[in-house]
Formats: structure tokens, C-alpha cells, sequence
């Protein structure tokens, strides 16, 4: 059986939450603590307001019973850019304006820009999710990115000035360095108004990270000689695709046609603009992922090679040992 709850106002969302689902609501100077009721399973949902434009979630329960969130019916306009780092379980999920579905799992850290803060949420009974999230206004995410700013795209400048224009979801894996701060605010050591103040650190520290990685996925490319600056941005948004879809990327010509570029135009685009070839973009981007993966340790190479799209185990070691001089083993018995 499946639990289904509507909002209507994303500032009211646990209040909201408690009145038809029920469970237990603390208060205390801007946070609130929803207990799930005993019907519906067991954990929390904790949120924090760290400053204006800057709230911290934390999601921790089990469900005993399918539990579909849905916040298209808002009444107030309230976009926003997400940060949002699964350590456990699954999730899925649709936005407004995106045709494919969502989904979120554990070890991947996802960037999303949500109109009107509306979308569905689907959580499945019986696995332990961990989910912690960071709600971003526009407003306070310019400011933090100061004379970064220009080494976006012009088309990604725009879309973080006004997240209310284009929905985007962009998921990668969780790094080391982002996991160990997780596990910093999960386990935060301090009280009242301490505590606010070092998750609040602890928050900014997590964006300066994820803000230097997004200047890698969208940044603003040095001027081509005979390339149109259309032409730049289609190659940009090709760059996306390829990102968002790397188990079951598009075929040449697909990708072609939904950025309006001919083959030939793409592939001598990705040449001049990215140095390498369709291709080569998103295996040099699986290779790095795979390597994160490595990292983290919570996955088994196998499972590593499927995560990032490539079936045969063989391929991908041999793969891997031309990108980095040793065999996903090898590499991770160097790392332990």
C-alpha cells in the first residue's frame, strides 16, 4: 500500500506532512524535527535554517509502507538550487518540464535546479534511507559564487539567476572529501546556538566544494576561432546529456538532434572545445567516476563497472589501467 501526501506550501511542508500523515513535530528557534508515525515507519525528517536563502535537511527513517511527496500543487513560488547526497538507500522521483524519471542512489551527490520548488518524491518501504540536502535561494548562491561567476557558461550564469526559468538534474558521486563532512554534520558534537554555527560552517564548506566541481562541468570555454557562440552552448548542453545519461548515453545522431547540431559539427565541436572526441568526454568522465567510486570503498569493482555503464569487467579494468597506470584492483589495494 501506498502513503500519498500533497503540499501546498513548501515553507509549511511539515506542518503540512504532520496533519495528514501524523507523527510527532518539535519546534525549537529555526528548526523542526518531524518523527514519522508508528503507521507509516520509524526516523525523522530534521530541518535547519542556517541563514536567509540556506536550509540544511537531514531525512533518516525506514518505511513501513510506499511513500509518494508531491509538491506540484504549491501555491507559493519558491525556487531554488539543490544539493542533495544519498548515504543510504534509494530514491526516485519526477519534475515539472523534465520527461525522463529521476532516481537518487546511495553514494551520489545530485545538483538540481527546481522551479517553484515543485516535484514528486517517491520512497519505497523496507530500506534504510539517509539523505542530506542543502536548499540553496538563488540570490545567496550568487553571492557566494562572487567573481566565480565568470568562469560559468553564459547560459549556466543565467540559469543560476533565475533557477525559476529551466528544471536540471545532474548526478554524480559522492567524493571522499564531501563524505567525511557529511559524516561531520551527522554526528555534529555541539548544542543550541554552537551547533548552528558549526553546521552552518560546515554547509558553506560542502558548497565551496560542490561550487569548484560545477566550474568543471559548466564552465565558460576560452573563444574558438570560427566557432559560434550558439554553437558553444549546444556543445555545452551535448556535454550535459552525455553526464546526465552515462549507463545508456544517446547514440551520435540522437544527441546531434537535441542539440540542433549536425554529426559533423558535433564531433569537430567536441574536438576544439573539450580536446577529445564524443567519446572520449564520457570516458575520461566514467573513468573518474569509477575512480571516485574506488575511493569511497562501498561498492565492489563489479558493481563499479555496471554503476557507470560498462557491462564487461574486462573492458573496463584494462579501461581503467590506460587512465590511471594500474587495474581497478590494483588501485584498490594501494588505497587500503
Amino acid at each position: 500500500m501506498k502513503v500519498a501526501l500533497s503540499f501546498t506550501d513548501i515553507q509549511q511542508a511539515t506542518q503540512e506532512f504532520q496533519q495528514q500523515a501524523g507523527g510527532d513535530r518539535q519546534l525549537s528557534i529555526g528548526e523542526t524535527v518531524l518523527c514519522l508515525p508508528a503507521t507509516l515507519g520509524q526516523g525523522y525528517l530534521r530541518g535547519l535554517n542556517l541563514r536567509d536563502g540556506l536550509d540544511l535537511f537531514i531525512y533518516e527513517f525506514e518505511l513501513k509502507q510506499d511513500l509518494s511527496l508531491d509538491f506540484t500543487q504549491l501555491s507559493t513560488q519558491y525556487s531554488l538550487l539543490d544539493f542533495t547526497f544519498c548515504l543510504s538507500g534509494n530514491t526516485r522521483g519526477s519534475m515539472p518540464g523534465l520527461k525522463s524519471k529521476l532516481s537518487v542512489a546511495a553514494g551520489q551527490t545530485v545538483f538540481a535546479t527546481i522551479p517553484d520548488a515543485a516535484g514528486i518524491t517517491e520512497l519505497l518501504a523496507g530500506q534504510k534511507i539517509l539523505v542530506v540536502s542543502l536548499a540553496i535561494a538563488p540570490h545567496l548562491f550568487l553571492t557566494l559564487l562572487e567573481n566565480d561567476l565568470n568562469k560559468f557558461s553564459l547560459d549556466w550564469q543565467q540559469r543560476f539567476r533565475n533557477a525559476a526559468s529551466t528544471p536540471y538534474f545532474q548526478p554524480s558521486y559522492t567524493t571522499p572529501e564531501i563524505a567525511n563532512i557529511l559524516q561531520l554534520i551527522l554526528h555534529c558534537p555541539h548544542q543550541a546556538g554552537v551547533r548552528r554555527l558549526y553546521l552552518e560552517a560546515k554547509a558553506l564548506e560542502l558548497l565551496a566544494i560542490c561550487i569548484s566541481q560545477l566550474t568543471n562541468y559548466f564552465s565558460d570555454p576560452a573563444p574558438l576561432g570560427g566557432v559560434k557562440p550558439k554553437d558553444i552552448e549546444a556543445l555545452h548542453r551535448a556535454k550535459n546529456i552525455l553526464l546526465q545519461n552515462i549507463t545508456n548515453p544517446p547514440a551520435l545522431a540522437e544527441l546531434a538532434r537535441q542539440v540542433g547540431l549536425n554529426e559533423r559539427k558535433l564531433q569537430r565541436g567536441f574536438q576544439q572545445l573539450f580536446g577529445t572526441t564524443v567519446f572520449g568526454v564520457l570516458h575520461d568522465y566514467r573513468m573518474e567516476q569509477a575512480r571516485q567510486l574506488l575511493e569511497a570503498d562501498q561498492m565492489t569493482i563489479e558493481a563499479i563497472a555496471n554503476t557507470i555503464g560498462i557491462a564487461h569487467r574486462g573492458y573496463f579494468a584494462s579501461a581503467f589501467k590506460r587512465k590511471f597506470g594500474s587495474t581497478p584492483r590494483t588501485y584498490l589495494k594501494r588505497l587500503r
